[in-house]
């Protein structure tokens, strides 16, 4: 009889769930609302930009938002550390939000906005890679299953503040502090009580990590790791060159890269052409009340704190059949086919306007709402596992500065994301769903065709002996 004992996970990941958990709450609340926000006219407390230029804005803060961790991932590794990035991070979101609040108001133009999103990027770049670099830090390298398992927490409480943000933001932005026309439609939205929840909970995640991470860190992230690291690989004679593994490695991470590019590219229309759908094209109301549009953002959330765990029983039950489980190749490349499903259900949906789009008819909501299963079920698929494989595959002491570009993908896809986005004034819904559908499925196909080559360039049993 076995009498090993399952290994706890270290107090450190709790911070991280908590930071995460945190972040996601307010900057989903607020992402559900961004583009309403810069699309609706002044008459609606928007900013009253057209739907390309908002798609431009959107989708070049967006970029920079999520280039900027490789500049985090440098400043740690190299210079500040881990925890010392997370809170200055956590201290320029503060004043993220609170420009919103502050400048914003008093001159409502293009420069000013900039001024703004300035402090967001600076803070998504020291925030967002750093914190999901430290969860790796937490496990020593050869702990491969304590560490997915560490990710799938982590994605999860990720979720979990995915869900309720947009809940509980729609609910102020659209029904506490929202006016209304007589047929029940909103008037003007109280896009300012958004930003000001943000306010808040950076204020206390700022706090709760500058007085938590002393005790349930401790060592973990507080020293840059490129010194470390050089300092034990000079004594072992290495001049800091990268092993043949680990050169091979890259080049499998480079590949998969691009896949995940496109996966996100798709992914992220749901901040931007899928809320433009849903406040104008999807029938809304639910026995009498008028569903924010933010909550199926929180919709999103919760099928993700529903699927993780479901998913990872199912991986569990395929490791003891007699096949085996899927491997990590595979998830991917399915997490895409699902997710080009997914957008084939809403061209669907549309087809049944019979051509009419400007919003005297609605599609069902079920043809949204089973959009977002399928999607959600190919994010469960790629980006829990692919953010852990990074997290492995990544050269030890350049742990944060890989996880970086894993966000860089976030980067380049939202950029790509808001040009389609775009398109939508041009060549409308329908046909832009359908390429991406297209496009998402071949990928996927061409994923599972490049599997052998992929799983010989990680070699994944590797890391098993620490190497």
């Amino acid at each position: 009889m076995s009498t090993a004992v399952k290994k706890k996970h270290p107090l450190g990941l709790l911070l991280c769930n908590l930071c995460t958990g945190l972040n996601s709450f307010y900057a989903y609340g607020v992402i559900g609302y961004l583009f309403l926000f810069l699309t609706l006219p002044t008459t609606q407390n928007g900013l009253g930009f057209s739907v390309k230029e908002a798609s431009d804005i959107y989708g070049t803060y967006m970029m920079l938002a999520f280039l900027a961790p490789l500049v985090g991932g440098y400043l740690a590794d190299r210079f500040l550390g881990l925890q010392k990035t997370i809170l200055i991070g956590t201290f320029v979101s503060i004043l993220f939000y609170l420009s919103f609040i502050t400048i914003l108001p008093s001159d409502p133009t293009g420069k000013t906005l900039w001024i703004c999103f300035g402090a967001g990027i600076i803070s998504g770049g020291l925030g967002k890679g750093n914190v999901s670099a430290l969860v790796g830090e937490l496990y020593e390298r050869n702990e491969l299953s304590r560490r997915d398992e560490a990710y799938s927490i982590f994605y999860m409480a990720t979720n979990i503040g995915s869900f309720f943000g947009p809940i509980i933001v729609g609910f102020l932005v659209e029904t506490k502090f929202a006016t209304f026309a007589a047929d029940g439609s909103v008037a003007t939205f109280g896009f300012k009580y958004a930003f000001l929840t943000a306010f808040i909970l950076t204020c206390i995640q700022f706090l709760g990590f500058l007085f938590l991470a002393p005790r349930w860190l401790k060592e973990v992230g507080k020293n840059p790791s490129f010194k470390k690291k050089e300092a034990q690989h000079l004594e072992k004679g290495d001049k800091n060159k990268f092993t043949k593994i680990e050169k091979n490695r890259i080049i499998a991470m480079a590949i998969i890269f691009v896949f995940v590019i496109v996966f996100w590219s798709a992914w992220y229309q749901t901040q931007s052409s899928f809320t433009l759908l849903t406040n104008k094209l999807v029938e809304r109301k639910v026995f009498g009340y008028l569903v924010p549009v933010a909550w199926f953002v929180s919709f999103n959330g919760i099928l993700c704190v529903l699927f993780a765990p479901l998913f990872g029983k199912v991986w569990i039950k395929l490791d003891n059949s007699k096949y085996g489980d899927l491997s990590v190749i595979a998830k991917l490349a399915f997490g895409m086919i699902l997710s080009g499903i997914a957008f084939f259900i809403l061209v669907i949906g549309i087809r049944t306007l019979n051509g009419t789009l400007d919003g005297t008819v609605k599609m069902s909501i079920f043809y949204l709402l089973i959009a977002y299963v399928l999607l959600t079920a190919g994010e469960i698929m790629l980006s829990p596992i692919g953010m852990s494989l990074f997290s492995k595959l990544a050269p030890a002491k350049y742990s944060s500065l890989v996880m970086a570009v894993w966000y860089l993908s976030f980067s380049i896809a939202n950029k790509i994301s808001a040009k389609l986005t775009g398109l939508t004034a041009g060549i409308g819904f329908e046909k832009l769903f359908f390429w991406i559908s297209v496009i998402i499925v071949v990928c996927g196909i061409v994923l599972l065709l490049l599997k052998s080559l992929l799983e010989r360039l990680m070699a994944l049993d590797h890391l098993k002996n620490g190497n």
